[in-house]
């Protein structure tokens, strides 16, 4: 009886001592987008002179999966500085006018986003979406405050982007459904 006492106790601690603990790494995926303009790196909105305000707006994942992205445009008048937005939304097709690129896989939910029907992926050289807007401009000049400031047009583009699996993830948060890997929105 002691015999098989020793000889299970040195097994125990033969065990405790030559195995070595194993460590579980998790690398968690990054989603995120960017807004690029002519193809080059990302971009942040300037206000500009009456002239082309955006031209050749794609959206790009700058994270590592793929990932379906949805757009907001949002027009308003803003100072220079981009500190003061006049109170009054600027008319579409009077005072700016936005050129969509036709035939793509850009879609206007009921929601006002625009959804990008495919998912798309981050690193194979393929990671921007086509083209949204061609080209949108002030058509004409801005309001002046009653302190004299100057508004011109400010053409935000506002993209998100979600995990592209499972579907069921953008199907409940962003409200539309996936078939095929292809993003339906809700119609207008």
């Amino acid at each position: 009886m002691l015999l098989l006492l020793v000889a299970v106790g040195t097994t125990i601690a033969y065990i405790f001592t030559e195995t070595e603990p194993v460590e579980n790494t998790f690398n968690p995926s990054k989603v995120s987008c960017a807004v690029v303009e002519n193809g080059y790196e990302p971009v942040s909105g300037e206000i500009q002179n009456i002239s082309d305000i955006k031209s050749n707006v794609q959206i790009k994942n700058t994270g590592d999966t793929d990932a379906y992205i949805r757009v907001a445009v949002v027009v308003n008048w803003m100072d220079e500085a981009g500190t003061k937005v006049w109170a009054t939304k600027p008319v579409e097709d009077t005072e700016y006018s936005i050129t969509y690129a036709n035939k793509t896989n850009w879609v206007k939910g009921s929601d006002d986003y625009w959804y990008y029907t495919k998912s798309v992926p981050p690193t194979d050289g393929s990671n921007l979406t086509e083209i949204l807007i061609e080209k949108a401009t002030q058509n004409t000049e801005g309001p002046k405050g009653t302190d004299g400031t100057q508004y011109y047009l400010s053409i935000e583009i506002v993209a998100s982007a979600i995990q592209s699996t499972p579907e069921t993830v953008v199907e409940n948060h962003w409200g539309v459904t996936v078939e095929n890997g292809v993003i339906t929105p809700k119609a207008n």
